[in-house]
């Protein structure tokens, strides 16, 4: 299960992975906490939340992923909503994953940085089975992984995941985040593609392939695995 704040992220920090595991024949979910309704620098926000959840199914479509949407405004994701625990808590819980992949908790805005507490403290929450939910609690805790941060600064990674053949696909889910790519380019000065490329390539050097995906694994009690959990 990769959860990332907004619809795009996944597909930017953790594509390929997902489309690794998808290709060796695991479920995967794609979960965005945030509705993505301020990325934009002209429209209507509630418009814009629609247009983005349609192109994150349409991304997590192209590996078979399932899609979901927590619907949270952009800059209100908070780890100390009992509201936003509760609906990840359920979403977790209807995954039942083996895995979780999210943001590193010092990633350049908040929203990601808040999105990976809320996962750690979410993740914890779904194996209780006194915690209310409609769905049956989870019996052994997820494996939590933080993905790379955007455009790889202030992280270390301590696993690498070869996704070379797997860029081609990485950058068409990107593409089908349509509306970003104006904005990450105004906003961010940012070619989301030119990126992709150049961080999966950087991260490949470093690890012995063409292309890559770097990761650092949570390690705390209940947590951490004496087994590769990453493909």
């Amino acid at each position: 299960m990769g959860i990332g704040t907004h619809p795009d992220d996944l597909e930017l920090l953790c594509g390929g992975t997902l489309a690794a595991y998808r290709a060796r024949g695991h479920d995967v979910t794609m979960c965005h906490v945030a509705r993505g309704n301020l990325g934009a620098t002209t429209g209507h926000p509630t418009q814009l939340a629609d247009c983005r959840s349609e192109e994150a199914a349409a991304g997590a479509e192209l590996i078979g992923a399932e899609h979901v949407g927590l619907g949270f405004d952009d800059g209100a994701v908070d780890a100390s909503s009992e509201v936003q625990k509760r609906a990840l808590v359920d979403a977790i819980r209807r995954a039942c994953p083996d895995v979780i992949i999210t943001h590193t908790p010092q990633d350049y805005m908040e929203d990601h940085n808040q999105t990976s507490q809320l996962a750690f403290a979410a993740s914890f929450l779904a194996t209780l089975p006194l915690y209310d939910s409609p769905y049956r609690y989870l019996e052994t805790m997820p494996a939590l992984i933080y993905m790379d941060s955007l455009s790889g600064v202030a992280f270390e990674p301590t696993e690498f995941v070869d996704i070379s053949p797997y860029l081609d696909t990485k950058l068409e889910m990107m593409r089908a985040h349509a509306s970003q790519m104006d904005w990450l380019g105004d906003h961010d000065s940012m070619n989301a593609l030119d990126q992709i490329t150049t961080v999966a390539a950087f991260r490949g050097l470093q690890s012995g392939v063409r292309y890559a995906e770097a990761f650092h694994p949570c390690i705390t009690h209940l947590r951490a695995r004496t087994h590769r959990l990453l493909p």
